[in-house]
């Protein structure tokens, strides 16, 4: 059984802003839609070999990321309160890789993945503004750090208000993703174009799927944020609901976009788009009718709007694990406190700060986005995986529930556990260098683990 501070809804805090079903499926959704899909689907052409490989890997990531909702719905029932995964992994495991999912949290996923899209969307912001100019590295720094200093202050400010900024940007965003779809549905399909010749699959079969998992991945990431605010929620039903059905949302959205862009650039257009394959789609879907220039402006301040919704999630819900650290004396005890807007400030001020001091850190931003994405992705689901495991450990133990189980749990608990572990192997694999950085600075968290006192 869990004790009563494990079991409390809100953590003690009845003054915070209570957040529905509906809220938790926005924060999930506007989680996972961020920029990746934007650039991903060209990045996952390029390492298979066909049409069917590609919506093969969209297809596997979304059933995988489906399991891992229903497995983190349950979690959520078992484990209720701020922290998310850090809550969960503390419950089975102890203090020790619970603060190492903390810091890897902070230090890698969230402040790696926020400096992706954080320079994605002011490369798109300089689109719309004046398409082809091209920013000094020195400027696109700055505005980047300045926009990460805005979003924070807009967290600091209050949940109440980044709630509903937040469930505004996830329905405009779901709106650019469909609207790209519908372009596709009444357009006359792929334009006549040249097989590309610069790029290059990276294997055959199962390795080259292996190889798309990855990417597929990143953009299929987020999910898991939604728990992270769970003591906020009007109840652990609505945290539950809230992740399924965001997930499901996003699953079906991501195939359909996958499909107009196929259908629009075709198979070798889709390779060789690169980071802009949503524009040169948009612009291929208007050129018919004279408006391709336009539309390539238009979808390129989608993307940014975009970005600014994933932006806030990520100054959102992650300060809320750094929260839950401190509660179990793993964090610095001034992030333990949550103002009268449900926020806890210090803990916002440190993800956005630090943020902000990696992005300056790494200094060339774009050179290094493709090993942020990997490390990112390489961290998150060794600690997804664990949460897998967590689960079976947790049922074990015959720790209560709301009354949700995952369907068939005996086969895709597990399941999910493999899957996740094969996620890790296909970053080894496919992108060794950056794996390795973000596995060190987990372990490098080994020795603070060590020495940290608990509070628990």
């Amino acid at each position: 059984m869990t004790s009563g501070d494990d079991r409390s809804l809100a953590d003690g805090e009845s003054s915070a802003p209570r957040l529905s079903a509906f809220d938790y499926s926005c924060v999930v959704a506007g989680g996972i839609i961020g920029v990746g899909i934007f650039f991903t689907p060209s990045v996952v052409a390029q390492k298979v070999e066909n049409e069917t490989q590609l919506l093969l890997a969209w297809v596997l990531g979304g059933l995988l990321a489906i399991i891992g909702g229903l497995v983190f719905a349950e979690l959520a029932g078992r484990v209720p309160g701020h922290g998310g995964m850090f809550r969960y992994v503390h419950q089975a495991f102890g203090r020790v890789p619970a603060f190492l999912y903390g810091w890897a949290n902070w230090l890698v996923i969230q402040a790696g993945a926020l400096g992706i899209v954080t320079v994605f969307a002011v490369e798109h912001a300089v689109e719309v503004v004046s398409p082809g100019t091209e920013l000094k590295p020195v400027v696109l720094t700055s505005a980047s750090v300045a926009i990460i200093l805005a979003f924070t202050l807009l967290n600091v400010w209050g949940l109440r208000f980044s709630r509903v900024f937040q469930n505004v940007l996830v329905l405009a965003k779901l709106a650019a993703v469909m609207g790209l779809v519908m372009l596709a549905v009444f357009s006359g399909g792929a334009t006549e174009r040249a097989p590309s010749e610069s790029v290059a699959s990276t294997g055959g079969g199962a390795f080259a799927l292996l190889g798309a998992i990855l990417p597929v991945m990143f953009s299929f990431g987020g999910w898991q944020q939604g728990p992270s605010v769970a003591g906020s929620a009007k109840s652990t039903q609505a945290v539950s609901k809230g992740i399924v059905a965001g997930i499901l949302a996003v699953v079906l959205a991501y195939l359909a976009i996958n499909l107009a862009i196929v259908e629009l650039l075709g198979f070798d257009g889709a390779r060789s788009a690169g980071r802009t394959v949503g524009i040169e789609a948009a612009k291929a879907a208007l050129e018919p009718v004279g408006l391709g220039d336009l539309g390539k402006r238009v979808f390129a301040f989608a993307v940014v709007l975009s970005a600014v919704g994933i932006m806030n999630t990520f100054l959102l819900a992650p300060p809320f694990v750094l929260h839950a650290m401190a509660k179990k004396g793993l964090f610095f005890r001034r992030a333990k406190s949550v103002s009268s807007r449900g926020t806890p400030v210090f803990a916002v001020w440190a993800q956005g700060g630090w943020a902000i001091l990696l992005l300056v850190l790494t200094r060339q931003v774009n050179a290094s986005l493709g090993e942020l994405v990997d490390g990112v992705v390489f961290v998150d689901w060794l600690f997804m995986g664990l949460c897998g495991v967590a689960l079976w450990r947790l049922r074990r133990r015959s720790v209560e529930t709301d009354g949700f189980r995952v369907p068939f749990g005996s086969v895709l608990v597990p399941l999910f556990v493999v899957a996740a572990v094969l996620v890790m192997v296909g970053a080894i694999w496919t992108r060794p260098e950056p794996s390795m950085i973000g596995g060190a600075i987990v372990v490098l968290g080994l020795p603070f683990a060590l020495v940290q006192r608990s509070d628990s």
